[in-house]
C-alpha cells in the first residue's frame, strides 16, 4: 500500500471533500495516462500508477505511489500509507482548524514529528483547498507576491513535504516566512520542478516561486489570483465585468470533471502571460479602454449567450434575436464594432507595428499567448465570432441571417474545444455523463455533436471506455439526447 485518495473523512474532519477533483490535479501534476485508481474500499480509493513519462514531477508520483513506506521514528519500523484529502473551502478538520485556501502534511500522530499532535492517524495526511485562491512570491521581484498557486500546484508542494516524512527526511521547520525554513525551501524547489513542466507543456517559459520566500496572501473576494486583466481594464475586482466571467466559469465551464479539467489548463495557460500583460497595461488608460470595449465585453457577451444557450435549447432565430438585443443601440453597436476592429489590428499586425499596441505587450502575447489552444478557442475565437456577427448585423442582416450565421460559426468553433487527457481515466458511465453534459451546454446540433465524438474517438482510439460509448453511440444510432 502506498497513496490512497479519501472518499470518507470520517475521524478526520467534516466531510467537505472533492475526491473527484483530489483525482483529477493528481493527473494534471502526472500528464500521463498511466495514472489511475483502483476501486473504493474503507472510505478511500487507492491511487496506481503505470509510469510511461518522465521528469522529477512524475518520477516522484511513481515514488510515492509505488513504494510501500516503512519508516522508523524511534519506537521500530511501521508501514505508512500517504492520504490525499482534497477539501473544498468548508473543509474543517476535527481539531477545529479550517482548511480554506490552505495546504499542510501531517505526519503520522506518534511519529514525534512537527504537526504529528494534529492528525489523528498513523497515516501521512496530505491535505489542501482543491478551491484555494492564494498568490505568493515570484522568483526575481523582491518579494512581490504576485504568482498564483493552483490546485495541483498546492498538492504537490504538499507531496514534497510527505516524501520527508514517509522517507523521515524532514528538515527543519519553522513558522517563520521570510526567509523560508529549509523544510519549506525545499517543498519550493520542488514546486518550481512542477511549474517548469507545465510551461514546458505549455511550449511557455516558466514563471517561477521565490524559494527564499514562503510568504503568500489571500486573493480577494474569491479571485483565482491577484492580477487579472478582466480587473484591470475594468477597474475592479467587483466589477461587473468579472463577476459575469465568474458566473460563466462556475456555472459552464466547471459543470463537471471535464470541465475543471479544462480550467485547470486555461488557468494555467492564463497565468502564464496575464500578470506581465497588466504591467504592461498598467499605466496606459487608453489601452485598457480599448480592450475593455473591444476585448473583454465582446468576450463576455459571447459568454453569457453560450450559458443562457445551455440552459435553454435556443432555435437559430432566438440567437439571432438575442444578438441584436445585445446591440440595440445602434450608436453603441457602432463603437463596439471600431473597438473590435482596432483590437483585430493589433492581432494582425506585427510586434511594434501598431502606434497604438506596445510593441512589448504583443511580443507577450505572440510567445505565450497564440500558441495556447486554450486561449485561442476560449478568448480569441468568440471575440473574432463576435466582431464577424456585428460587422454583419450593422450591415443590415436580421434575427434570422444573424442566426444562421451564428449557428454556422458555432458548429466550426465548438467542437473544437481542447480535449483534456482526464477523458482516458474516467469509466464508461461517467464517459456517458460528461459526455452528455458537453452535448447540453455546448453542442445543441447534431453536425456539432458528430465532430466532437469524431475528435473524441480519434484521441483515444485505445481506451475501452470511451470507444465503447462512442460505439454504442453510432450502433443503436442515437446522439441528439441522453
Amino acid at each position: 500500500m502506498a497513496t490512497f485518495i479519501l472518499q470518507d473523512a470520517t475521524g478526520i474532519g467534516s466531510d467537505d471533500l472533492d475526491p473527484a477533483r483530489g483525482f483529477i490535479d493528481m493527473a494534471i501534476i502526472a500528464n500521463d495516462t498511466g495514472l489511475g485508481m483502483a476501486d473504493p474500499t474503507a472510505g478511500k480509493q487507492r491511487l496506481v500508477y503505470a509510469r510511461t513519462g518522465n521528469g522529477p514531477p512524475r518520477l516522484r508520483l511513481d515514488a510515492m505511489i509505488n513504494t510501500a513506506f516503512s519508516p522508523n521514528y524511534g519506537s521500530g519500523a511501521n508501514n505508512v500509507d500517504t492520504i490525499v484529502v482534497a477539501g473544498l473551502k468548508s473543509l474543517v478538520l476535527d481539531d477545529g482548524t479550517p482548511m480554506a485556501d490552505n495546504g499542510t502534511a501531517l505526519p503520522p500522530k506518534s511519529s514525534g514529528l512537527p504537526g504529528a499532535s494534529l492528525n489523528p492517524t498513523e497515516q501521512c495526511l496530505v491535505i489542501y483547498d482543491t478551491q484555494l485562491a492564494i498568490c505568493v512570491a515570484r522568483d526575481g521581484s523582491g518579494g512581490v507576491l504576485d504568482l498564483p498557486v493552483s490546485p495541483p500546484v498546492a498538492l504537490y508542494h504538499e507531496f514534497s513535504h510527505a516524501f520527508r516524512i514517509v522517507n523521515n527526511t524532514l528538515l527543519a521547520l519553522t513558522v517563520a516566512c521570510d526567509p523560508s525554513s529549509p523544510e519549506e525551501r525545499a517543498a519550493i524547489i520542488d514546486e518550481n520542478d512542477l511549474r517548469t513542466d507545465l510551461a514546458s507543456r505549455a511550449g511557455t517559459s516558466p514563471t517561477l516561486r521565490d524559494p527564499g520566500i514562503h510568504c503568500g496572501r489571500l486573493a480577494s473576494d474569491g479571485e483565482e489570483c491577484c492580477c487579472i486583466i478582466a480587473t484591470l481594464v475594468s477597474r475592479s475586482p467587483r466589477s461587473q465585468q468579472v463577476q459575469k466571467l465568474r458566473c460563466a466559469r462556475d456555472h459552464f465551464v466547471r459543470g463537471t470533471e471535464v470541465g475543471h479539467a479544462f480550467f485547470d489548463h486555461f488557468f494555467r495557460d492564463y497565468y502564464a502571460f496575464s500578470p506581465q500583460a497588466c504591467t504592461l497595461m498598467a499605466g496606459d488608460q487608453s489601452l485598457r479602454h480599448q480592450l475593455l470595449e473591444g476585448f473583454v465585453e465582446p468576450l463576455l457577451d459571447f459568454w453569457n449567450m453560450m450559458v443562457e444557450r445551455g440552459r435553454c435549447v435556443m432555435g437559430s432565430t432566438q440567437l439571432g434575436a438575442a444578438f441584436i438585443a445585445l446591440h440595440a443601440d445602434r450608436g453603441h453597436a457602432e463603437q463596439r464594432r471600431a473597438a473590435l476592429q482596432r483590437t483585430s489590428a493589433y492581432w494582425e499586425s506585427g510586434a511594434g507595428q501598431s502606434a497604438e499596441a506596445p510593441a512589448q505587450l504583443m511580443a507577450l502575447l505572440r510567445e505565450r499567448a497564440w500558441p495556447s489552444p486554450y486561449m485561442q478557442w476560449a478568448l480569441v475565437a468568440p471575440v473574432r465570432l463576435m466582431h464577424a456577427l456585428l460587422t454583419r448585423y450593422l450591415a443590415g442582416a436580421d434575427a434570422p441571417a444573424i442566426g444562421r450565421a451564428f449557428t454556422e460559426a458555432l458548429d466550426a468553433w465548438a467542437p473544437e474545444v481542447p480535449i483534456s487527457t482526464l477523458w482516458a481515466g474516467l469509466p464508461a458511465a461517467q464517459v456517458r455523463r460528461e459526455l452528455g453534459f458537453c452535448e447540453r451546454a455546448l453542442l445543441q446540433t447534431t453536425k456539432s455533436k458528430t465532430r466532437f465524438r469524431q475528435r473524441l474517438g480519434e484521441r483515444f482510439p485505445d481506451i475501452t471506455a470511451v470507444a465503447g460509448v462512442l460505439g454504442r453511440l453510432q450502433t443503436i444510432h442515437k446522439g441528439d439526447t441522453w
